[in-house]
């Protein structure tokens, strides 16, 4: 029969059922801010490479004006 002992030896292996749903609640809450966070990132990075494209599109056409246009 199952006793008190091995419930208890069962608890130090396994996770119930209420702490496995909280400990899961913790981490989609932690993984809904990373989301939001690397939004805000990819949109700065977009920002970033347009703003460097247009520097080195400019630089590009001053090249060639210097170059081929005198």
């Amino acid at each position: 029969m199952i006793d008190n002992e091995d419930i208890k030896r069962l608890d130090n292996i396994y996770v119930r059922k209420d702490d496995c749903n909280n400990i899961q609640s913790d981490v989609d809450r932690k993984l809904a801010n990373d989301s939001t966070r690397f939004a805000v990132l990819e949109y700065q990075q977009k920002l970033n490479n347009w703003l460097t494209g247009a520097i080195c599109g400019g630089i590009i056409a001053l090249l060639i004006k210097v170059y081929l246009g005198g």
